[in-house]
This record gives structure tokens, sequence and C-alpha cells, in this order.
């Protein structure tokens, strides 16, 4: 019996536009600086959008409005120890009225902060998942989700 860790994870991030600016989370690691979407992985019992709530107001200290569907982001990871395959599921969010991002109660273990990167200019940044870089400034206003995979074996 093999002794690596494989199982599927879903999880719920908040796409919010406003002004033309994208929120995201400031993260740093031993790498340096990185952006990402805010949200993460779904508790038992939880749905989908209750995730992207919760996770928000966890990692930017303020409560969205969950609204559509728009990217579905399914990455596969390989490494020498485990296998690691998890779908994103992303909505387009509003914050509540009056709501000013900032850290929240249980922020990220990288997080360092909370900024408003320009849609527009999202690809000039060392935003993750790198193939949203693109995409998401592109079809952030279609009408269907947009389903796009990363597959990475190390």
């Amino acid at each position: 019996m093999s002794d690596r860790k494989s199982y599927i994870r879903t999880a719920a991030k908040a796409c919010i536009v406003r002004d033309g600016l994208l929120l995201v989370q400031h993260m740093r690691d031993a790498e340096g600086d990185f952006y990402t979407l805010p949200g993460g992985g779904q508790e038992r019992g939880e749905t989908l959008p209750q995730t992207a709530v919760r996770e928000c107001y966890e990692e930017i200290g303020v409560t969205v409005h969950v609204g559509a569907l728009r990217f579905v982001h399914e990455h596969i990871r390989k490494t020498a120890d485990d296998d690691i395959h998890q779908i994103d599921m992303i909505f387009l969010c509003t914050l509540a009225a009056g709501a000013e991002p900032h850290n929240g109660s249980a922020p990220d273990k990288s997080q360092i902060g909370v900024t408003w990167l320009p849609l527009a200019e999202l690809a000039d940044y060392p935003f993750f998942p790198e193939v949203l870089r693109p995409i998401l400034p592109r079809y952030i206003d279609a009408s269907l989700p947009f389903y796009y995979q990363t597959l990475q074996w190390v």
C-alpha cells in the first residue's frame, strides 16, 4: 500500500471588481510576493456560496454578496509525496455597503494584506493562478462560466 496522499478538494473564490480594480490578497512566501483571489476550501455541509462568504470574512474582513459563477479552475498537481486535485469555483461577488477590505480574523498564513490591482493590467502582476491572468479580464463579463485547467507534475 502506498503512503501517497491523494484527494479532491473543492473551493470557492471571490472575484470582486470595483472601478476597474480587482480585490486580491497580497501574499508573501520564500519566493516573494504574489496575489490571489480571496476564498478557500469548502467545509462539510457548506454550500459553495456559503464557503465564499465565510472565507472572505476570514481573509479580507468583510461580508460579500455572492453572484454568478464565472470561472471553474481545475488543477492537478502531482509531486513525489502526494497528488493534489482541486476544483476552484470562482464567483462574481460584491462587497456589502460601506465595507472596506482588510486582513480578516483568520488570514491565510502567507497573507500580508489586501489590495486592489488594475484588472486590465493583471498580466503584469505575480497573480496566482497564472493561467487566470489573461482569462479573467477578457471573460469576466461573459454570460456563461469559463472552465480551464492546470496540470503540473513535479
